[in-house]
């Protein structure tokens, strides 16, 4: 597919125009991911005190090192303007995303297998990871098929995986602080929540896109 029409069809997947709603949230999501990645680089200055962590401290390293570069890369592949005034910028950054989301989700699975709490965690976890590994793929694969349309919808599924870093570090404080869960019940909830709800999101926002695009 030509560069003219790559170019066409992300004019009509992306509206010209943000809401301030839209760039707050935006302003938002990319303040969490720093303040997530703030906090990750601790595991890399010393070794966890937590006696299963430091078991596993070469998978967990390299698996918080994939997530630190998706959650620092991912927010600008939704920057309009970015695409917009540096289109070569914006692939050079999706290829460094999707590498690190690779590194990332396939450390994540094995971490997975060796989770606390046994087998409800290790399905949460691990399922996470195999489908931030897909989603990834997925959207790779299109956008070297250059389906841009596509490519944009696989994405927002995969960041919305890469977010499960901002959603977890919610959910915990929450359950174990403000609601006084033990760490158990938190903690294979937690599997589960800090994704599953993330996907309904992206795909209602994929969904209403859609519409508007289908209602011009």
């Amino acid at each position: 597919m030509s560069e003219l029409t790559q170019s066409a069809q992300l004019a009509t997947a992306i509206p010209h125009r943000r809401s301030r709603l839209a760039t707050s949230l935006w302003w938002l999501m990319l303040l969490s991911c720093l303040g997530v990645v703030l906090y990750s680089t601790t595991y890399f200055l010393a070794v966890p005190g937590d006696k299963h962590f430091s078991r596993y401290i070469l998978p967990l390293r390299l698996h918080i090192a994939g997530g630190i570069g998706a959650l620092l890369a991912g927010p600008w592949q939704f920057s309009e303007k970015l695409r917009a005034r540096a289109l070569n910028l914006h692939r050079w950054l999706g290829r460094f995303y999707l590498l690190e989301v690779a590194l990332g989700s396939i450390a994540g699975f094995a971490m997975a297998t060796v989770s606390e709490e046994g087998l409800p965690t290790h399905l949460g976890f691990g399922t996470l990871a195999v489908l931030w590994f897909f989603t990834g793929l997925q959207a790779y694969r299109m956008v070297r098929a250059g389906n841009i349309v596509a490519h944009r919808q696989w994405m927002i599924r995969n960041f919305a995986l890469t977010l499960a870093a901002v959603t977890l570090r919610n959910w915990m404080p929450l359950m174990l602080f403000a609601l006084h869960w033990p760490f158990r019940p938190t903690y294979i909830t937690v599997s589960w929540l800090c994704w599953v709800p993330n996907l309904f999101v992206a795909e209602w926002l994929i969904r209403r896109q859609r519409f508007v695009l289908n209602a011009k």
